[in-house]
């Protein structure tokens, strides 16, 4: 078998070790049973023995087994603990090593048991459902969800916290509720960015990406860089993440008539969608299957199947292992430098049962320790300034132009700007698909548009 991947090989001993833990907490596994043998554990989850028993060490340690010589491994008795649920955002296991950081905070505070739920994307209204019913304690919530959440007035089911100092000021004013007071406190964030494989541009002795490129410029290095199996850029174009970036650079807005049709402010601002969309049909430049997923990019990418991508800090940690050089860059230029923020807070139900116990964990998350955690063991952003200025990434293969993001902040910018409700941008998002495949011009996007949204209207109305 031939031997996986470092990511393959780490999301495995995760997928053990939370295994374990779920199958306790669940009550799968009560006090007194043992475990399944080591060789039967290395096979469920393709690892070797001495990778079982680094798991098994762990759980030890964390006192939710014991180690029987020549017996087996049995399940520890608890004492009585308070659960406090978790709703937390799958991709943040990797983009924030969250597994660790609950393992670490159980260790300190034996008396309080974090359950994790696995919460949806964009799925604003499912989430708030969850707090209300007093489902989840804890979660994790992106600005996207949370404008939702603001949008429709439901910011009661959040508990409000005077910002915290050490945050970088604009990412508190993304959270702002009442005067002096963030219903979400900021915990990573990142910039989009490109990233590009600089050996490929050696080969072509091509200068790299800075500050002064516009699409124009990327468009003509894509050219040059373009090869037999091998596409110039490459990123998922229907992601709220990454299409919003063309609104924003041309510094587009919407106005609503009487009826509540709407049309863009300036008709130009579209120019930038319109050269993107002649650059994916330009022979060799972009992948035209359309069916890539939300993350493909960094596969092809990491395969050195597209020499640039649009990425963020939070992605870059799928290019941990890459086995050749990779750096990254600002965006090229429009009317404007701007690209889109993104960023993930914590927020404590205001509806909790065990609120004293979710706001200690949740100001653990938020602490500097686990805050330096993040910044040495990933390449995300932690929202706590001073960490993420003073304390570098502990990691191989670490971009020479990391600290980018600290030249970008006057240029970040968020999909509210477009002065679209959560429900608009959705709409838009999907009529992309048709004008990137061509089936509509900048007019008819418009018109689909208005269209989509009159009929989702009518049905919400019914």
């Amino acid at each position: 078998m031939a031997k996986p991947d470092r990511n393959t090989f780490q999301n495995r001993l995760n997928e053990l070790l939370n295994s374990i833990r779920q199958n306790i907490s669940s009550g799968v596994y009560k006090p007194g049973d043992y475990l399944p043998a080591e060789t039967a554990l290395a096979d469920q989850f393709q690892l070797s023995k001495n990778s079982v028993r680094i798991i098994l060490e762990k759980l030890t340690e964390e006192g939710l087994i014991i180690k029987l010589p020549r017996v087996g491994t049995q399940v520890a008795a608890r004492p009585l603990q308070t659960v406090v649920r978790f709703g937390v955002y799958p991709s943040l296991y990797e983009e924030a090593n969250i597994g660790e950081l609950i393992a670490r905070f159980e260790k300190e505070h034996p008396s309080i048991r974090i359950e994790q739920l696995k919460l949806p994307y964009f799925q604003a209204e499912s989430t708030k459902q969850l707090l209300q019913s007093g489902i989840v304690d804890v979660i994790t919530l992106n600005h996207t969800d949370y404008l939702h959440f603001r949008e429709f007035g439901n910011l009661n089911v959040l508990e409000h916290f005077s910002p915290q100092q050490e945050v970088y000021p604009f990412l508190n004013a993304l959270f702002a509720a009442e005067e002096g007071k963030v219903a979400v406190r900021p915990f990573i964030f990142s910039p989009v960015v490109i990233c590009y494989n600089k050996a490929h541009f050696q080969q072509r002795r091509l200068f790299e990406p800075d500050s002064s490129w516009d699409w124009q410029d990327l468009r003509e290095a894509l050219g040059k860089l373009s090869a037999p199996n091998r596409f110039g850029l490459f990123f998922h174009i229907s992601s709220y993440t990454r299409w919003p970036i063309f609104f924003l650079q041309n510094q587009a807005k919407f106005q609503r008539d009487e009826e509540g049709l709407l049309s863009l402010t300036d008709p130009d601002a579209l120019s930038l969608l319109r050269f993107l969309r002649e650059l994916i049909h330009e022979e060799g430049l972009f992948p035209l299957v359309m069916s890539f997923g939300e993350h493909d990019a960094e596969k092809l990418f990491k395969q050195q199947k597209v020499s640039v991508i649009l990425t963020t800090y939070y992605r870059l940690n799928q290019l941990m292992d890459a086995e050749f050089p990779f750096d990254i860059a600002q965006l090229p230029k429009s009317r404007s430098h701007d690209t889109q923020l993104l960023t993930t807070g914590i927020a404590v139900g205001a509806m909790s049962a065990q609120k004293e116990e979710a706001k200690c964990f949740a100001e653990f998350l938020l602490s500097e320790e686990s805050q330096t955690y993040i910044r040495r063991h990933t390449f995300s952003l932690p929202s706590n300034k001073w960490v993420t200025e003073t304390t570098q990434p502990e990691l191989p293969n670490k971009p020479a132009r990391l600290e980018l993001h600290r030249e970008l902040i006057p240029h970040y910018a968020t999909h509210d700007r477009l002065q679209l409700t959560f429900d608009e941008i959705q709409v838009l998002g999907g009529c992309l698909g048709q004008y990137f495949s061509e089936l509509v011009d900048e007019e008819g996007l418009i018109r689909l548009f208005n269209k989509q949204l009159k009929h989702d209207r009518s049905l919400s109305n019914r």
